[in-house]
């Protein structure tokens, strides 16, 4: 059956345009691994940590990123799932990412939520899938945040004080979610990290 599918619809190589796969070994094997910095300076840090001078109470601990968006393949990955709705990518994109080894019960992965008009449009939230593949069968995942307002894309906007104002108040956390997410680890999963504007919202 796979193999009626892939003569009917072959697939390529988003990057190179080869044919076989979406993502072919080669190119995959080129994705730059991402310099980790601060989520709340945006500065280099070392395994993405807060810096002891940006900590805040309501702030990130830390980042965890994986591939370096400035890359030209890295963006063509994200906006071929994005824009040419395909998830089926994310799978093979994340494919031999290990969990961490300190990610135990208390950890909830909660995806950065879409507005309903922009879910409904995509047909899925990337970010939920991202999450999904990397917390596997044992790791929770929580859909416990709701957009509640639509908001011009973060990435036609270029100046880091009018993304913040962009996102500003288009988040809360469910009202039925609160209580379980008391003592939890959470994590939060986006697909892209730039100016960080979005996730310290």
């Amino acid at each position: 059956m796979d193999f009626l599918v892939d003569f009917i619809w072959p697939k390529f190589c988003v990057v190179c345009g080869g044919g076989g796969a979406f993502l072919c070994r080669k190119c995959k094997k080129l994705l730059p691994m991402a310099l980790q910095i601060c989520p709340m300076c945006t500065r280099p840090s070392i395994f993405g940590l807060t810096h002891e001078y940006c900590r805040k109470k309501n702030g990130m601990d830390g980042l965890m990123a994986i591939f370096d968006y400035k890359n030209n393949a890295v963006r063509k990955l994200i906006e071929t799932v994005k824009f040419g709705f395909n998830r089926e990518l994310v799978a093979i994109v994340l494919s031999g990412w290990k969990k961490p080894r300190n990610w135990n019960k208390r950890v909830v992965l909660v995806p950065v939520p879409l507005h309903r008009y922009r879910r409904n449009w995509r047909g899925f939230n990337q970010a939920e899938v991202i999450a999904r593949v990397v917390g596997g069968k044992k790791t929770q995942v929580m859909e416990a945040l709701l957009r509640v307002r639509a908001t011009a894309q973060q990435a036609n906007i270029r100046k880091r004080k009018e993304r913040s104002e962009n996102v500003k108040g288009s988040f809360r956390i469910r009202e039925e979610m609160g209580s379980r997410l008391r003592n939890k680890r959470v994590i939060l999963v986006d697909d892209i990290f730039t100016s960080g504007a979005k996730m310290r919202e």
